[in-house]
């Protein structure tokens, strides 16, 4: 690869705020089109025919609620990283973020990892970061809370085994979107990048002093 053609602090910086914003543009269409593609569902079927559409939403919002907390680890992952190795005053040698990334890994799986992180963790600078959240979660569940009244709905109105057995259905995942639901609340979502920056810290603090460990093999 010639000089001019490698990858830098800077150029790095740039795709991964790049990624930051692709992965906010997925967060937010994700859940629009599941509910437009429902409701589009719903219109176009008599209510025999509707029956599985609750069901089908009910799956993919536990899906996508996945998909989202997801992305939203991935993206506090990235914010910190720039934060301390990127912008101005890193506290570790720039090595690239692949090379971070699997050293994080390896940090991650150590058996200390997590009284250390809540021994650092700074409580008072938690941010207010990642406040999109909170409207995507509750969009989720409004979605799902629909869903679970057209079910019950088109149950009520044309009971059959077809309408039974996609009412349960509906019924399970919702209550497993439920249960995932309050475990990634956004109360527990809020300190993602500060818990993200005591992990990085310990990372970059270690290629530092042993650059050997992040040597990829």
């Amino acid at each position: 690869m010639a000089a001019d053609q490698q990858v830098g602090p800077r150029e790095e910086y740039q795709s991964l705020r790049q990624e930051l914003l692709e992965s906010k543009r997925y967060v937010f269409e994700r859940p629009l089109l599941i509910a437009a593609a429902g409701i589009a569902a719903l219109g176009a079927f008599r209510e025999t025919q509707a029956a599985p559409v609750p069901l089908i939403i009910a799956g993919l919002l536990l899906f996508n609620l996945w998909f989202t907390v997801n992305r939203l680890q991935s993206a506090s992952r990235i914010v910190a990283y720039i934060q301390l190795a990127l912008e101005p005053q890193p506290h570790a040698h720039w090595r690239g973020w692949e090379t971070s990334l699997r050293a994080y890994r390896k940090w991650m799986k150590r058996s200390d990892a997590d009284p250390i992180i809540s021994r650092d963790l700074d409580k008072d600078a938690v941010p207010d970061a990642l406040m999109y959240y909170p409207a995507i979660y509750q969009l989720h569940v409004g979605i799902a809370l629909l869903a679970v009244v057209v079910s019950g709905s088109v149950l009520v109105r044309t009971p059959s085994p077809v309408t039974i057995a996609c009412s349960g259905g509906t019924l399970v995942l919702v209550a497993w979107f439920a249960f995932h639901a309050v475990r990634h609340r956004p109360g527990c979502m809020r300190s993602l990048i500060e818990r993200n920056r005591v992990i990085w810290r310990q990372v970059l603090q270690e290629l530092s002093a042993n650059p050997a460990a992040g040597a990829v093999g």
